[in-house]
């Protein structure tokens, strides 16, 4: 084996041990950059007719408000009930919002009707009921309540 091979080698090894946990092949997202919780003291909930919770933290400053046929940039990170994240626009760590379609079908139905209404700038907290979340699929999250911190940074029309 020449030099060369045995250099990348040795750099294909580094960033197969790099990924983290037991398993070489598996990533695990970093969370260590991920803001602290959203405090929701002081402020009273309001509950839709599905059943999600949300705090509405701060109204936001635009004339506009996200529709069910929008583009949205979201800063948002996902908890579970016992505080532990799960994701996160921030995870690895990113500094910009995530874009999403609100009707976008791969989202909890809970996240997308919380985000309806809100306005740029805007701040909530989302408690999504498992019926709303992941019920019904095999994510490991299914039978969670799940709190969503959000800020909504564009409207995209």
């Amino acid at each position: 084996m020449n030099l060369r091979n045995t250099f990348f080698g040795i750099i294909l090894l580094s960033f197969i041990t790099s990924c983290g946990g037991d398993d070489p092949f598996l990533f695990q997202d970093d969370f260590s950059t991920v803001p602290e919780q959203f405090s929701t003291s002081g402020v009273t909930p309001d509950t839709t007719e599905t059943g999600l919770i949300f705090y509405e933290l701060e109204v936001g400053t635009s004339l506009d408000s996200v529709t069910i046929r929008d583009v949205v940039a979201v800063y948002y990170t996902g908890r579970t009930t016992d505080n532990e994240v799960f994701d996160s626009s921030y995870k690895n760590g990113r500094t910009d919002p995530t874009n999403f379609e609100v009707a976008n079908p791969s989202l909890v139905d809970g996240f997308s009707e919380g985000l309806l209404g809100m306005k740029e700038g805007g701040r909530r907290v989302l408690v999504i009921p498992p019926e709303l979340g992941y019920a019904g699929t095999s994510n490991s999250l299914r039978e969670d309540t799940l709190v969503f911190d959000v800020e909504l940074g564009t409207i995209f029309f």
